[in-house]
C-alpha cells in the first residue's frame, strides 16, 4: 500500500509524505517474501514481488548509477549541516566547523546565539553570506578562500531567503545555491517547500554558469518537486553511490535523505558522504567537486 499511494504524492501531501521511504519498502519488501514464500501463499508473494520491483526501480540508479570523470585536479569542498535551532550543544557546532577541512561551510538554522559563537570563535573560515539579519533562525556561509564572495537572494513566490556564492574552480567560475526549504509537515508548509524547490529550479534554468544546489531540501529522491528539479538538467550527487540518509541523525533503518546536493553536467561529484551531526537531529553532508571530463 505504501508504495502504491507513494505514487499519487502529487494528489495530496500525506501520500507525498509516504513516497519518502522506497528504500524502506524496498528491504520490508525483500524480508516480508521469505516467510510468504516458506508458506506458499503465491498470490501474496506476486503482489509484494511486484511492490519490492517497483521500489527497485526507483532505488536502483543510487546503487548503479555512472559518475563522470573529474577533468583535472581543481576540487571544492563544500560542508552543509542543518544544526537545528533547538540543539542544545552550540559549541559542537563551533567545533565541527573549525575542524571541517572544507573551502566553504554552509550551515542551516543558525540562532543569534550560534551566530555569536562563531563569530567569537576565531576560525579560519570567514562569513560571507547569511540570512540571521533577516530571519531569527537563517543560513550561514563561510569560506576558507577569500576570493569567494557571496550574497543573498530569495526562492519562490514567497521569497525565502536563500545564499548564492560566486567562486573558481580550475579557471571556471561557477555559483553555489545554499537555502533550507520548509518542512512539509503541513499542506501549506508542503505547497511552500515545492515552490521553492520550483525557484531553484527556475535559478538553474537561467543561470551563465555551472551551478552547485545544496542544502535541507525537506525532500528526498522521490518527491515529486525533487523530480522536478532534476528535470532542469541537474545531476544528484548522491546518485551511484549508494543509499543514505541524513534524518534523523544516529543510527536506525527509517533515516532518510533530506539533505542534497546536486550540480550541472559541467561538474561532477569525486566525495559525497553524511557524517557527524554536532548535536543536531541531521547528519552534515560533505561533498567534492570538480569540472567534469567532457566526452
Amino acid at each position: 500500500m505504501g508504495t502504491l499511494l507513494g505514487y499519487l504524492g502529487r494528489t495530496s501531501w500525506i501520500l507525498d509524505l509516504i513516497g519518502n521511504f522506497r528504500f524502506q519498502y524496498l528491504w520490508l519488501g525483500v524480508l516480508a517474501l521469505v516467510p510468504i514464500a516458506w508458506n506458499r501463499w503465491w498470490v501474496p508473494f506476486g503482489v509484494v514481488a511486484l511492490a519490492v520491483g517497483l521500489n527497485l526501480l526507483a532505488v536502483g540508479p543510487y546503487w548503479w548509477g555512472s559518475i563522470a570523470e573529474a577533468a583535472g585536479p581543481d576540487r571544492l569542498t563544500i560542508v552543509h549541516l542543518n544544526t537545528a535551532a533547538a540543539n542544545p550543544d552550540k559549541a559542537a557546532v563551533v567545533e565541527f566547523v573549525r575542524t571541517s577541512d572544507a573551502d566553504i561551510v554552509l550551515l542551516a538554522e543558525v540562532t543569534p546565539p550560534l551566530l555569536r559563537l562563531i563569530e567569537d570563535a576565531n576560525l579560519d573560515l570567514q562569513p560571507v553570506a547569511g540570512t540571521p539579519g533577516v530571519t531569527p533562525i537563517g543560513l550561514l556561509a563561510l569560506t576558507r578562500d577569500r576570493s569567494i564572495t557571496g550574497r543573498l537572494t530569495n526562492l519562490g513566490v514567497s521569497e525565502v531567503p536563500a545564499v548564492l556564492l560566486q567562486a573558481n574552480l580550475g579557471g571556471q567560475p561557477i555559483e553555489i545555491l545554499g537555502f533550507h526549504t520548509s518542512s512539509p509537515g503541513q499542506e501549506e508548509r508542503s505547497s511552500a517547500r515545492d515552490d521553492q524547490l520550483a525557484g531553484a529550479g527556475q535559478r538553474v534554468l537561467e543561470r551563465d554558469t555551472p551551478m552547485v544546489l545544496i542544502g535541507d531540501f525537506n525532500a528526498t529522491p522521490w518527491t515529486g518537486a525533487f523530480r522536478d528539479l532534476l528535470d532542469t538538467g541537474l545531476i544528484d550527487g548522491q546518485r551511484g553511490r549508494g543509499v543514505a540518509g541524513s534524518w534523523p541523525s544516529g543510527f536506525g533503518p527509517f533515516k532518510i535523505a533530506i539533505d542534497h546536493a546536486l550540480h550541472t553536467g559541467e561538474l561532477t561529484t569525486t566525495e559525497f558522504a553524511f557524517g557527524d551531526s554536532a548535536g543536531s537531529d541531521h547528519r552534515s553532508l560533505r561533498v567534492t567537486i570538480s569540472l567534469a571530463e567532457r566526452s
